[in-house]
């Protein structure tokens, strides 16, 4: 608790005054039904609207971020029921409005939760763990729709190559391992000086790097500077920004943004779409290879002003589905892929009618509805319970 914070709970002066009389009851005192004198208590000048982190005297987590992470989400699971559609200039659009800032702003929440990773020198590395088995049985379940799919299911996936969804749990655990890396540079101004690194230091580094779907470190190094602007960004940063004018200029820029990407993807910006997928250099056009480095720069601007502009707008409470939704996003994020693939197995995507502005946005609106069902509570448990069958083996060990 910070010293502002810590006068306002300072109880009331009261002026002095000269001692009562013996039989004179002392200020602050009432007679109750027995006839005892008891003593009021003192009351506290506390206005708890301007400490948002404090309820009822326990320190509680920020809904403004989880709310976030529930929006996050849904527009997760959206981008993926859009994808298998034809790419018609209104499902472009949305998909490339969706990926400009969605997995960036996961990241830098994820970064920004990392922080009791490692603390005071201990490693929880059953976080690790726990991350690479979520991976192990992602990889298994998609092994499987995605056979169905190809008309082959293998007999074991290939857990070195991935491309797909599960590639965020195999980088969030790369991107863990490498935090002890970092234990010097918590404080201004060599946080600052981290993060200009790491994001030049990327940039420049992926014209020499052709790493592929290897590890998923083509993705890895792209979205790492997300991760670690997270990491580095302190709760008392959060609340800064906030409460600074910059936050509005902001939420009209990434408003801004938005209107731009949606109405001119298709057209402006199409020669350059691989960016929001943090791709690998080799497969840009040819022709852009001397400007990639500037491309990827400005999408990291991008990507930022558009994460920090949703921050800035949603409302530090709990909702009624949002804050829910964000604080089960794992679930949600490993269940619907497969439902996914299920649909085109079974040629669900066969009724719709992607031209129809219609139909697209009832595939928006079934997307977000599922999205809502994989978070309730029913669903949380049993998924609980298998994500943290490590814990039960790693508990005694204090790992986790």
């Amino acid at each position: 608790m910070g010293r502002e914070e810590e006068e306002l709970y300072q109880p009331r002066r009261r002026p002095a005054q000269r001692r009562a009389p013996r039989r004179q009851r002392p200020a602050g005192s009432y007679v109750n039904a027995a006839g005892v004198s008891s003593t009021r208590k003192r009351r506290y000048n506390v206005n708890l609207d301007y400490i948002p982190h404090i309820w009822k005297g326990k320190l509680e987590r920020d809904l403004r971020v989880d709310n976030v992470r529930g929006i996050l989400i849904i527009l997760v699971v959206i981008g993926h029921f859009l994808l298998p559609l034809y790419q018609t200039r209104l499902i472009t659009n949305l998909l490339y409005l969706i990926y400009a800032f969605h997995m960036p702003c996961f990241i830098m929440i994820s970064g920004f939760y990392a922080k009791s990773v490692y603390k005071n020198g201990y490693f929880r590395w059953g976080k690790i763990v726990q991350f690479l088995w979520l991976y192990f049985l992602y990889k298994m379940v998609v092994n499987i729709t995605e056979g169905l799919l190809a008309g082959y299911i293998p007999l074991f996936p290939d857990f070195f190559h991935e491309s797909g969804a599960p590639w965020y749990l195999l980088a969030l655990a790369i991107w863990y391992m490498t935090l002890p890396f970092f234990k010097n540079f918590r404080e201004y101004p060599l946080n600052a000086i981290a993060i200009f690194l790491i994001l030049f230091g990327v940039v420049f580094l992926k014209y020499g790097v052709s790493c592929g779907d290897f590890l998923s470190l083509d993705r890895v190094l792209s979205f790492a500077p997300f991760f670690y602007i997270g990491y580095f960004y302190s709760q008392e940063n959060l609340d800064s920004y906030l409460a600074s004018r910059t936050r509005v200029a902001v939420d009209w820029l990434a408003a801004g943004l938005a209107v731009l990407i949606f109405l001119g993807m298709y057209d402006l910006f199409m020669r350059y779409n691989l960016v929001v997928y943090g791709a690998e250099y080799r497969r840009y056009d040819p022709t852009l290879h001397p400007y990639i480095w500037l491309i990827n720069l400005i999408w990291y601007v991008v990507a930022f002003i558009m994460s920090m502009g949703l921050i800035g707008i949603m409302l530090n409470r709990r909702m009624l589905i949002l804050t829910n939704l964000g604080q089960r996003s794992l679930q949600v994020y490993m269940l619907h892929r497969p439902i996914r693939d299920l649909c085109q197995y079974y040629g669900v995507y066969d009724l719709v009618n992607p031209h129809s502005k219609l139909n697209v946005l009832l595939v928006v609106l079934l997307s977000a509805g599922l999205a809502v069902l994989l978070g309730s509570d029913t669903i949380y448990r049993g998924f609980d319970y298998v994500r943290t069958a490590p814990d039960r083996l790693l508990k005694k060990l204090g790992a986790v």
